[in-house]
């Protein structure tokens, strides 16, 4: 018989296999891909991170838990396990990403941070998942808010400091008078933004596919999309622009984990395959 965690009659024997099932395997280290990395990286050991908390399915922790879960930590994990690294991960304000990584104080970012041609002044980026942007609600509202011209006038909570606050903007300007476009506030977090539309003091938020996606299903029925999605752009992985070599060297480890099967099997964990990439690309954002 197939052994599973739900066969074992010892409960913590089973929570045991069940954490082996979900977790991609442990890479031995790639020693091309090693090669690639700074001499000053390869002598600390370790791989700098910084995320901004909280956006599931990519980076988010349990309420009353510290652990990092998501698609992009265990992105981070497998990369750094391939460099024969310890990944350390910093937890900063949307907004502080870049500066974090410019000033040397962190080596990378993976937030669902999107690759976008202004920021490629600053830094490079790894392509390695695709995403578009939506108006979601909860569904109480679906019967007064169907399209982007319902919320002319209304109030839309969005990330602090994100691609999305301009995106939402221009879609106001571009669907509603003057004199009601909307009214976009920004807030750190998905949580807040919810609590905002729940409360009443916001009408809808943004979010990426993959969030919607993963709102459906978690609490099938409570939110749903409103009008089409839009702005297709890609997550980015990224560096500081003079970092090329731990950006070529992440570049061969994710190289790596495409060729082995690790990158779908990350996908398909947290069932993302509507954002999967077939080739990772270097400053692929054109927009």
């Amino acid at each position: 018989m197939k052994m599973t965690a739900r066969n074992l009659k010892n409960p913590a024997l089973g929570a045991l296999l069940a954490l082996t099932l979900a977790w991609p395997a442990v890479a031995a280290p790639d020693a091309a891909a090693q090669a690639l990395l700074p001499e000053a990286i390869k002598a600390a050991g370790k791989l700098n991170v910084v995320i901004s908390l909280a956006y599931p399915p990519m980076e988010y922790n349990d309420a009353g838990s510290e652990e990092l879960k998501g698609f992009d930590i265990d992105i981070a994990r497998a990369v750094a396990d391939r460099l024969g690294l310890t990944p350390e991960f910093q937890n900063v304000e949307f907004p502080q990403l870049i500066p974090q990584v410019v000033t040397g104080r962190s080596d990378m970012i993976i937030s669902a941070f999107s690759d976008k041609v202004e920021r490629q002044a600053q830094l490079d980026f790894i392509d390695y998942f695709n995403t578009g942007n939506v108006f979601y609600s909860t569904a109480d509202h679906q019967g007064a808010i169907k399209t982007e011209k319902d919320l002319c006038g209304q109030t839309i909570a969005v990330a602090t400091g994100t691609s999305w606050v301009t995106w939402a903007e221009e879609v106001g300007k571009a669907n509603c008078p003057a004199d009601q476009l909307y009214n976009v506030i920004q807030i750190p977090t998905q949580a807040e933004h919810i609590m905002q539309i729940k409360q009443g003091r916001a009408q809808a938020s943004v979010i990426g596919v993959e969030g919607l996606a993963d709102l459906a299903i978690n609490e099938p029925g409570a939110y749903y999309q409103i009008g089409e999605a839009g702005d297709p752009n890609p997550y980015g992985i990224a560096f500081a622009k003079e970092n090329t070599g731990l950006r070529d060297a992440v570049m061969a480890a994710l190289n790596g984990m495409k060729a082995d099967g690790t990158y779908m099997q990350i996908v398909s964990q947290y069932h993302l395959d509507v954002g999967a990439v077939d080739v990772f690309v270097i400053n692929g954002a054109k927009q």
